[in-house]
């Protein structure tokens, strides 16, 4: 459920290029419309059209037709993406479960700074042919080395427990400001295939990156009617990378040849459900292990009577190897 009916989002330029690259014994061609034209000589036994100007356009035969095959796929990326919401009616996103209650996220605000140029590291978008295996949608993330592409997030969040007509007419418990700065991914994507799974429908797919954080805070006293965050009592997480802990790149948390996530809608005895899943390793490959490491933990609380703040500081933490084996989450409806 979505509200808030005067959200601005700007969106200036979202950039978009398609490539094909020739191979061997295939013709270059331009699409126009929905019709595939060549650029070059024709091949040997195709029929012969009727004589045409040396630089015209001609229609792609059946057979030529067959053989194109694409190679880069598309490269896209976003530039200077926000999305802003109203202080007046702000955008909400809501869940409301069957038994009555509600999980609200209020006042989202979401943008990313850019390169200089939005194609020198954009998303690539592929598809891949595996031998005797079905194909990959491939969405590579950009390398981001710079970390010039962050992402920052800040949202209200409130748990009702008893909403009635989209009213909450029950509890309602106010969780403060979540925000999110400085969010970046360097490498890795998201890879769909078809399930490989017997007896089993749904889509197994690959997901991983290299993630670092600027800071993560939750501000218990939320923001004012100006929208300005009372920062007075706040946990802020600092500094926050994830990596893989062998490579120090991207980590897969699941891997579409070797270590599959699967995502489906399934029914058992007790009805219908919608499962996620990272299943056990396919093949002898170790798991990859995730490096997790934080550079700072502070909880701020706020004086009485005017006093100073009292800052808590816990420092550092680090896991240094850390492994998801199996995954097997089932979402049920009223449960």
């Amino acid at each position: 459920m979505m509200t808030g009916t005067t959200v601005r989002a700007k969106l200036p330029a979202v950039a978009v290029r398609c490539r094909t690259l020739a191979r061997a014994g295939v013709l270059t061609t331009l699409l126009v419309g929905a019709i595939l034209f060549p650029l070059a000589p024709r091949q040997a036994g195709a029929a012969t059209p009727a004589a045409t100007p040396a630089h015209a356009m001609q229609p792609l035969q059946d057979d030529e037709l067959a053989a194109v095959r694409g190679a880069d796929g598309i490269a896209f990326n976003l530039s200077n993406f926000s999305l802003t919401s109203s202080l007046t009616n702000p955008l909400t996103l809501t869940y409301q479960s069957p038994n009555g209650g509600s999980l609200a996220l209020s006042g989202l605000d979401l943008s990313r700074t850019d390169d200089a140029d939005p194609f020198a590291d954009p998303y690539q978008l592929t598809l891949r042919a595996r031998p005797s295996l079905p194909d990959v949608i491939a969405i590579d993330f950009p390398l981001n080395v710079a970390g010039d592409q962050k992402w920052s997030l800040t949202a209200d969040f409130s748990h009702c427990d008893a909403v009635t007509a989209g009213t909450c007419t029950g509890t309602n418990f106010l969780g403060g400001t979540l925000q999110v700065l400085d969010l970046t991914m360097k490498g890795g994507g998201l890879y769909v295939s078809p399930s490989l799974v017997a007896d089993t429908e749904g889509i197994s797919f690959g997901l991983g990156t290299q993630l670092g954080i600027a800071s993560l805070s939750v501000y218990s006293r939320g923001r004012g009617a100006d929208g300005v965050i009372d920062k007075s009592d706040a946990l802020t997480v600092t500094g926050i990378h994830l990596a893989d802990a062998n490579t120090g790149g991207a980590w897969m948390l699941a891997d579409l040849d070797k270590h599959p996530g699967l995502l489906n809608a399934a029914t058992d005895s007790s009805g219908s459900y919608l499962h996620l899943q990272v299943g056990w390793p396919t093949t002898a490959d170790p798991v990859p292990a995730a490096a997790l490491r934080i550079d700072n933990i502070t909880f701020t609380t706020a004086g009485l009577n005017g006093a100073a703040p009292t800052i808590t500081n816990l420092g550092s933490a680090s896991i240094a190897s850390v492994q998801i084996n199996y995954i097997d989450i089932k979402f049920r409806a009223g449960q």
